[in-house]
């Protein structure tokens, strides 16, 4: 590895390193109110549970507890944070509007009922996921999540911007309008800067820097104020499979230290 991209990269880690929280599928059936991936969500009887543009009712993806998580701002240090989708062949996704919520949902509940139970819920009719097979989650998960730190990454829509500035410091050269890493570096080079990035590590998280197979959704004007990371799921063996792809869900900044969930991009790609 020449020494040149090692200075690069470590130049564009000092610039883009933020914080995280890395997220942990634990093998253990979890609590209905505990943070999880798949199975049966946390309800309760006074609120309408989430459907689809046919009335069917959506899946959960995934779960946050933030008091059990004990996460910090911009992320809620309380209540319940839902993300669902749908068991359709594109699973929730709507290509024309990645933030139209109809059929995928994200809810936020403020207060958590802990006299709920699993048996309780299940006389709400609530669907299980467990055994759909489009749904992304394969079958229901414990999750932690553990604070952690982020690096700017080639496929995210931020990244350009720490790319160039540290290229001039380490190159001495300005990045024209039109250039980026694909028609600065050769192959071989952009694959030695990506694992002295640690892209090969990118898992599940919330906040920092999202990832893409394909593009970056962002890309698109209509969607730039989608600027925070609220919950990114990798595909994992035996865990999650989205055709080998991620999947994505994004929210404004400003939004999200508000606790205003109606606004969120979901998007998810493969190869």
């Amino acid at each position: 590895m020449s020494e040149k991209i090692k200075e690069l990269a470590l130049e564009i880690k000092i610039l883009s390193k933020t914080e995280n929280y890395s997220i942990k599928i634990i093998e253990e059936e979890p609590e209905i109110f505990e943070s999880k991936i798949g199975g049966i969500a946390y309800w309760t009887p006074d609120l309408a549970y989430p459907v689809n543009s046919e009335g069917k009712k959506l899946f959960l993806l995934a779960q946050i507890n933030f008091e059990k998580e004990k996460t910090e701002s911009p992320l809620p240090s309380n209540g319940l944070l839902q993300f669902f989708t749908g068991d359709d062949d594109a699973m929730g996704l709507n290509f024309d509007n990645l933030a139209e919520q109809e059929n995928f949902r994200v809810v936020y509940h403020e207060n958590i009922d802990y006299k709920m139970t699993k048996e309780s819920v299940k006389q709400f009719d609530i669907s299980d996921s467990k055994n759909d097979e489009f749904f992304p989650i394969c079958g229901e998960y414990k999750i932690s999540l553990n604070k952690s730190v982020d690096y700017a990454n080639p496929s995210d829509i931020h990244f350009n911007k720490f790319f160039s500035i540290a290229y001039k410091k380490i190159y001495g050269k300005e990045v024209k309008e039109g250039e980026n890493i694909f028609n600065l570096l050769n192959n071989e080079e952009i694959a030695e800067l990506e694992h002295e990035l640690e892209i090969d590590s990118l898992k599940h998280k919330m906040l920092g820097y999202s990832y893409f197979i394909q593009e970056d959704p962002r890309e698109d004007e209509k969607y730039a104020d989608y600027d925070t990371l609220l919950l990114q799921i990798d595909s994992e063996e035996e865990y999650v499979s989205w055709d080998c792809g991620i999947g994505n869900f994004f929210i404004n900044k400003k939004a999200l230290l508000k606790k205003d969930f109606s606004k969120v991009l979901f998007y998810w790609d493969s190869s």
